[in-house]
């Protein structure tokens, strides 16, 4: 029987020693914990600022793709009326050249 109560006082030891080894461990690693949490924080708050910054870099191409777009259209525009413009040049040209031989001079 004494064998027993030794083996009850042994198991009852072992349990009071696992609980004062894990209490021990939580108090060695709680500050470790605290520095990952706080790491995993910061890199959360950098990922939504990149992400932020990713979707503003993206409105903000858009906008210059179309700017860019409205400016090629003008410039294609004036071309083409520039391409335009010789044309009543010329006729105007040939008219003002012809009324000046049929003017007559006193």
């Amino acid at each position: 029987m004494i064998i027993v109560y030794i083996s009850i006082a042994l198991v009852v030891g072992s349990l009071i020693y696992l609980a004062f080894s894990a209490v021990k461990t939580f108090k060695e690693t709680k500050p470790t914990l605290n520095r990952i949490s706080a790491t995993t924080a910061r890199m959360q708050a950098k990922t939504e600022q990149i992400t932020s910054e990713t979707d503003k870099l993206s409105v903000t191409q858009k906008e210059i793709q179309s700017d860019v777009q409205f400016k090629k259209q003008s410039v294609q525009e004036t071309i083409q009326a520039v391409k335009q413009t010789p044309k009543p040049i010329k006729q105007l040209w040939d008219a003002t050249k012809g009324k000046r031989h049929t003017r007559v001079f006193r």
